[in-house]
């Protein structure tokens, strides 16, 4: 495992090159924002691109799958599930629309993380949804 040495920090201050990097990383989230305001549409669709990838990608890891058409009309037009990895998938949908729409209210608290780990279980119908599992 690496170890990062964070030891530059006890003395106050900060390497020009993480400086500048910072100031160039504002620089560029300014730029994002007014690109994004010029260009509303184009960056609505790129985000809902981004959202159904995101959803696929992440439950193709977990070995769930389900076709490119079911996993779209899922995530952009809330279709019901179908089945088993179809609620899995869908339960996923409903903890990311959480985290986009209401990060600025989401702390990394254990409560957080209970409370978005039911969201996903919901439409699977696991009883432990929002709870540490006990037994495997």
């Amino acid at each position: 495992m690496r170890k990062i040495d964070y030891s530059f920090l006890n003395n106050g201050l900060l390497p020009a090159n993480l400086v500048n990097l910072t100031s160039n990383i504002a620089a560029l989230k300014t730029m994002a924002g007014v690109h994004k305001e010029e260009y509303t549409q184009i960056f609505t669709e790129l985000e809902a691109i981004a959202k159904v990838q995101s959803i696929k990608s992440s439950n193709a890891i977990e070995g769930i799958v389900t076709s490119d058409e079911r996993i779209a009309a899922i995530v952009n037009q809330n279709s019901a599930p179908l089945n088993h990895n179809e609620a899995e998938i869908a339960g996923y949908r409903d903890a990311l629309n959480e985290i986009h729409l209401g990060y600025t209210h989401i702390d990394f608290r254990q409560s957080d993380i209970l409370r978005l780990h039911e969201i996903m279980m919901s439409f699977a119908g696991y009883e432990y949804g929002g709870r540490y599992k006990t037994d495997d």
